[in-house]
């Protein structure tokens, strides 16, 4: 019985021992400080999301607006600029009346994947087309930032998809690409 319950205690001793993949150990929170202010993030946030509200608008004034009847091809990124350029001076103005609160940890884990995947977007959207990079991203998102099951993902991007597909194709009439067939 003795023999037993030292190996069960030093089994749960190697258990506890065990991180999950998500949780930094001591050496690699060391190693690069991540940490910021709440106050000093949020306005940093606030910048990036006016820079790229204000790219939008100067790209979609270089375009045709259109009337309101038939608003033209620089509408839409003009209403989005001018969206992004409101929201980055609200969030601005909050986070400048805040106080330093608790700092805020870059990189997690979470952040990393989607922001990479993000990124493979542009290169895979028109060579693989729309439906099938859009599938990609999606399955991705659930099964990693998610942690929902592979058959399930699959599941709820195909819906996804098919209400992209009617809303585009049906109510739209846009035609995304269809990629190399």
């Amino acid at each position: 019985m003795l023999a037993s319950h030292q190996g069960i205690g030093s089994f749960g001793a190697q258990w506890e021992r065990l991180r999950r993949i998500d949780e930094p150990d001591r050496a690699s929170k060391s190693a690069i400080p991540r940490a910021f202010s709440d106050r000093r993030g949020g306005i940093f946030v606030a910048c990036m999301l006016g820079a790229a509200g204000a790219f939008f608008a100067w790209q979609a004034l270089r375009l045709d607006l259109g009337g309101i009847a038939s608003p033209g091809p620089g509408f839409l990124p003009l209403l989005l600029g001018a969206t992004l350029g409101l929201c980055a001076i609200l969030i601005g103005i909050d986070r400048w009346r805040s106080s330093e609160g608790e700092p805020v940890e870059l990189g997690h884990r979470d952040v990393l994947i989607t922001v990479a995947a993000l990124l493979m977007i542009p290169f895979i959207f028109e060579p693989l087309g729309a439906y099938i990079s859009l599938g990609l991203f999606g399955i991705t998102m659930l099964v990693l930032v998610g942690r929902v099951a592979v058959l399930l993902a699959i599941t709820a991007t195909s819906l996804g998809l098919a209400a992209c597909w009617y809303f585009f194709q049906v109510l739209l009439g846009v035609q995304l690409p269809t990629g190399p067939w």
